[in-house]
């Protein structure tokens, strides 16, 4: 009889701690980002893209949250996706302006809380695939930096390689190099190796040059893989496609197939990657506890003519201070959280990721630092079709939005728009409102003031 209650006991001790488990984990939801690499406003069917498909993403925006005022911290690559991660402007840590190369000896410093950070902290487990550009040493490292998993390209697909890194002893050779062609590189003679980039597992090259005709296909197979071995944990993936920056690679099975070329080509794998992704999300239960976003890190490299996308009808794109450099696609999807069949005006931001997710997670925000993000869940969720008013916004050079009056300060001139009336940046303001223009002036000295002095 003591041995059956024994066991009956033990069973529900048991059973409790499953119970428990499971509450916890669906009390914590997962998150997967998406983040395309040069993609312009007008990219996607849903933003009025012409010459090739994107069924997907369309699909994902139907039955989710479609923004139409989104934009990234920066129109540059390597200040945007600090933004993205740590949910504040790089300026803020030293950085103004540039991108990381292979034989850049310095990164985002550790001392930045990444999101990645955080949502470990409070369980999660945390998976980098694709393309990281914050520093490639050991100390500005995905895995120095909050994610567990690490598979990718360590900066732009166009660039080449540092001979310093660490090789794979089992390390894979293409286009007819070897061990000794990788270490024998001259790390600044750009020349030689260009778009000859390392694919990496954790710290160590495993293959070089990656088979950028596969990359897409191998990042897709990589993110299924972390979401199968995690379905019954809270988890992070953060999913940072090569493409469509340039040079363009296109799996067999979509090259050669859209009426747009090679640009439309990759889209579409693209799009076909994303709806594998949210397929395995309805296949393991998961969809309805899981937020996916798909956006981009700044806007579309014009000077690529056909192998860059555009911004329509937004003015300019990549590096610049207009409203085609930093405002890009974003769709969010979760069923039964996020409401269907959105579309959203709101002034949105990738500096909104930090403070969104850790609180939906319950985890841990930074109060020893100022955040340049917004929580923005309520939007998602739809309890509200507003979002806080932000005091300002910066972009790249000397620009700042102050609720839908911008002011842009180039060489020649002063620049003000009302992005109300005109979102295309065609009536230039300043003579009709110079008082305005004094105002932004002086407001736009005072942020950058606040942040840190540049390198």
């Amino acid at each position: 009889m003591r041995i059956s209650v024994l066991f009956v006991i033990l069973g529900l001790v048991v059973a409790a701690r499953a119970a428990f488990a499971s509450e916890a984990k669906a009390s914590k939801p997962n998150f997967i980002l998406i983040y395309a690499d040069d993609l312009g406003y007008g990219d996607l069917g849903c933003y009025g893209a012409e010459g090739y498909a994107t069924p997907e993403l369309d699909r994902m925006a139907e039955q989710g949250l479609r923004f139409t005022d989104f934009s990234t911290s920066s129109s540059i690559c390597t200040p945007s996706r600090a933004g993205l991660l740590t949910g504040r402007y790089a300026q803020r840590w030293g950085h103004e302006g540039g991108v990381y190369w292979p034989y850049s000896a310095d990164g985002m410093p550790g001392s930045e809380i990444t999101i990645a950070e955080t949502l470990q902290e409070s369980g999660y487990e945390t998976a980098l695939v694709g393309k990281w550009h914050l520093g490639h040493r050991d100390e500005f490292h995905p895995v120095a930096q909050g994610f567990d998993l690490y598979y990718g390209i360590p900066f732009s697909n166009d660039m080449w390689h540092d001979p310093s890194s660490p090789l794979a002893e089992d390390a894979v050779f293409n286009a007819g190099f070897n061990r000794e062609d990788f270490l024998n590189h001259k790390v600044k003679d750009r020349k030689t190796h260009r778009d000859n980039v390392p694919l990496m597992l954790g710290r160590e090259v495993i293959e070089w040059p990656v088979d950028q005709s596969t990359l897409t296909k191998r990042y897709t197979e990589k993110a299924l893989q972390f979401i199968e071995s995690n379905k019954d944990k809270p988890f992070f993936l953060y999913f940072a496609h090569a493409m469509p920056h340039t040079p363009l690679f296109a799996s067999e099975r979509f090259a050669g197939k859209s009426e747009r070329g090679i640009f439309g080509d990759v889209i579409e794998e693209m799009d076909w990657s994303t709806g594998e992704i949210l397929k395995a999300l309805q296949e393991h239960g998961l969809d309805r506890n899981t937020l996916v976003i798909f956006t981009s890190d700044n806007g579309p490299w014009l000077s690529k003519k056909d192998h860059a996308g555009t911004a329509a009808p937004l003015r300019g794109g990549k590096f610049g201070p207009y409203e085609g450099g930093s405002r890009v696609p974003c769709i969010v999807w979760q069923p039964g959280t996020v409401p269907a069949g959105v579309v959203s005006s709101e002034q949105v931001s990738t500096l909104d990721f930090f403070p969104t997710f850790a609180s939906m997670a319950g985890a841990r925000i930074p109060e020893d630092r100022p955040l340049d993000g917004v929580d923005v869940g309520p939007l998602l969720r739809g309890e509200s079709e507003t979002v806080p008013e932000r005091e300002w916004f910066l972009y790249r050079g000397n620009a700042i939005r102050v609720g839908n009056w911008k002011y842009v300060k180039t060489k020649d001139a002063e620049e003000l728009f009302d992005l109300a009336t005109d979102v295309e940046e065609q009536k230039n303001l300043a003579p009709q409102y110079p008082e305005k223009v004094s105002q932004l002036s002086k407001r736009l000295a005072a942020a950058q003031a606040s942040l840190a002095d540049p390198q």
